[in-house]
């Protein structure tokens, strides 16, 4: 029996990882709550967030801080390197946008 789904793009995927990483840290009911506020502020859904990245982490520190935004970045970027079966190294310097930057440019070369 073959599947008839299709592969999900880079962008679908991003989304993807995004939610179940802030569902994996910080439970269903406050994820659900932050993208409500973050469509009814920012105009940010799942579909577009992979390009709006910058501002979906800037959002982040808003309401967590800093390091806790840091933090949530790094259990989601873990995850997107393990579904794309990817080495993650892990860095002080990198955001969540730094980390998708860095998979694209892998991505692209091979």
């Amino acid at each position: 029996m073959t599947s008839d789904r299709k592969p999900l793009s880079f962008n679908e995927i991003v989304s993807h990882c995004v939610k179940e990483g802030l569902t994996e840290a910080l439970g269903s009911i406050i994820v659900d709550a932050l993208f409500d506020q973050m469509y009814e502020h920012y105009d940010i859904t799942l579909e577009n967030l992979p390009n709006r990245l910058d501002t979906f982490f800037s959002v982040l520190e808003g309401a967590f801080g800093q390091k806790v935004s840091q933090v949530l970045g790094r259990v989601i970027a873990r995850r997107l390197y393990a579904y794309l079966s990817l080495e993650f190294v892990e860095s002080p310097t990198k955001g969540l946008p730094e980390y998708v930057e860095e998979i694209r440019k892998k991505l692209a070369k091979s």
